[in-house]
């Protein structure tokens, strides 16, 4: 197969959607990557034929090669369509691999990178935080407070939006997607250990509080410090829950 030609669409013919659409057709084009059908600079078909072909909808196939796209494993052009990026095949291979699928994806795992991009972006907020970015800080900060003294179910979602203001106030919106992409099976997973109020959680308000001190005072030492010793603790529970 040259890198001119266009993938034969019967590779996709009887395939059915599973539960995942979008992670579905990402995890056929892998295998296709791996068996050499897709080599580095193949055509795809359009985002029409392949919805016919998959009895998708083109939004979900439009989705699952813009997430390709993001990886830098296919180039989308309106001229040209869609191809494989033009790497070496091995290259490919490993790129593709390293895409998450959320139902492989350990908890612990999420968790731990997680800590390392929030450690980071607290950083770099103590570095270039504004005075809006500090406002915005405090002010989740303050949601955050309403929701876990009243016992209310959505503060793991405020707690989201306490460090995603962290991240934001970094300037860089790449750590905020790579945030964004983290967290949210984070908020919806069911964590049993989450919904009980024992003594260990009586002290994330304050742990909150020295690092917003430490943003606002500028000091990226006192910020990394304040985010590790903060996150250490969750890191350690999910650890000791999968075993890892």
């Amino acid at each position: 197969m040259s890198k001119e030609s266009t993938l034969d669409l019967s590779l996709f013919e009887k395939m059915k959607v599973q539960n995942d659409p979008e992670e579905f057709i990402i995890s056929r084009i892998r295998e296709l990557v791996h068996r050499g059908d897709l080599k580095p600079g193949t055509r795809l078909p359009s985002e029409r034929a392949l919805a016919e072909s998959l009895n998708t909808t083109r939004g979900s196939v439009r989705k699952a090669l813009q997430k390709l796209e993001f990886y830098g494993l296919v180039d989308i052009s309106p001229q040209s369509g869609t191809r494989i990026a033009s790497l070496h095949q091995e290259t490919v291979e490993e790129l593709i691999n390293s895409i998450p699928v959320s139902r492989n994806r350990k908890m612990a795992d999420l968790m731990e990178a997680r800590f390392i991009l929030d450690v980071q972006c607290a950083r770099l907020a103590a570095e270039r935080r504004t005075d809006a970015d500090l406002s915005l800080i405090e002010t989740r900060q303050e949601g955050f407070l309403k929701a876990f003294y009243g016992s209310s179910e959505s503060f793991l979602e405020e707690d989201y939006l306490f460090h995603l203001a962290i991240a934001h106030a970094t300037g860089n919106h790449i750590l905020v997607s790579l945030f964004s992409q983290l967290t949210p099976p984070i908020v919806t997973s069911n964590q049993p250990h989450l919904g009980q109020r024992d003594r260990d959680f009586s002290r994330i308000p304050s742990e909150h509080q020295k690092i917003i001190d430490a943003i606002r005072s500028g000091s990226p030492e006192e910020a990394e410090e304040a985010m590790t010793g903060h996150r250490n603790w969750a890191l350690k529970r999910i650890f000791e829950g999968e075993g890892k």
